[in-house]
């Protein structure tokens, strides 16, 4: 059996069509369809059930993919043999999206400098959505906020780093104090109420007596900073290293004493793929743990 089929396997498990899944190993469907049908002729069992509009994994189908995952790893590993190189393969890394302004972009040129064999997949998207793609392995690990206490998931957590969060306004209002700002009457921007992070936000107001109801809610850090700076309102937001908005010369930015944004890498406890997931925790550890937090203004 040859390890692109198994490719193509795990590329039809992943994606879930056959079109996706061509695409994603860069052959035609045809050639696709036909090594999948090859694997189910050598292994003598069947893998799919097959209708005019869809393929779905049949109870065996779903019992492969664990050995074929571990299989192509061990190959891409072999390939590494004499290279010094701890990790390779493609690992597919779930990012939010903030995370895609501050340091990920040097994390990754690093990491795959290091680990030339290593190939880095990043899907973006919202918390809630990664977590639950790593749950079903169609992402092998994620960078996310640190899931809330009460989430019911199996995943190990990996503490990163921590954000600070700030209180912002318009560089030219008045500002006598956080708590007397926040405790003012002056309309509120509230950070997208749906997500962990407005949830944190909203439970920090709520523990300080700050019970003012936002006269805006908005799930993008830009957008955010662009009202408050336009004088509509202030507002909570963490500081991410390496964006830029909380440099705008408009916006006076104050950062909240003991009130941090945990940012974790979650993956599954049974993950065959440690090995990668250690080598990424190890180069965070080394090369970014002293990364210094955005200034306050």
């Amino acid at each position: 059996m040859l390890i692109r089929s198994l490719r193509s396997f795990l590329a039809l498990h992943r994606y879930g069509t056959v079109v996706a899944a061509a695409e994603n190993v860069h052959l035609s469907q045809a050639a696709v369809s036909v090594q999948l049908k090859n694997i189910e002729e050598e292994l003598g069992v069947k893998l799919f059930e097959r209708t005019k509009r869809s393929i779905e994994f049949t109870p065996a189908g779903h019992q492969l993919v664990g050995l074929a995952e571990q299989i192509v790893t061990i190959y891409e590993e072999m390939k590494t043999i004499g290279s010094g190189q701890a990790a390779a393969g493609t690992f597919s890394l779930g990012v939010i999206n903030s995370a895609l302004s501050g340091m990920l972009p040097r994390f990754l040129r690093q990491i795959t400098e290091q680990n030339p064999c290593l190939e880095i997949k990043i899907v973006a998207g919202l918390c809630r959505e990664l977590l639950a793609q790593v749950d079903r392995g169609t992402l092998d690990a994620a960078i996310v906020i640190e899931p809330p206490q009460d989430f019911p998931t199996a995943l190990s957590v990996h503490h990163l780093y921590s954000e600070p969060y700030a209180l912002i306004t318009a560089r030219n209002q008045p500002c006598d104090g956080v708590m007397s700002t926040l405790r003012s009457d002056t309309p509120y921007i509230a950070f997208e109420p749906s997500s962990w992070t407005g949830q944190m936000i909203e439970a920090y107001r709520v523990r300080n007596g700050v019970l003012s109801r936002p006269s805006m809610e908005l799930n993008s850090l830009s957008a955010i900073s662009s009202v408050v700076a336009q004088g509509f309102g202030i507002s909570i937001v963490p500081l991410i290293p390496g964006a830029a908005w909380h440099l705008d010369p408009h916006l006076r930015v104050v950062r909240l004493p003991d009130f941090l944004r945990p940012i974790s890498l979650v993956a599954r406890k049974t993950h065959h793929r440690h090995s990668i997931t250690a080598a990424l925790l190890s180069s965070f550890d080394r090369d970014f743990m002293d990364e210094p937090a955005p200034q306050a203004s």
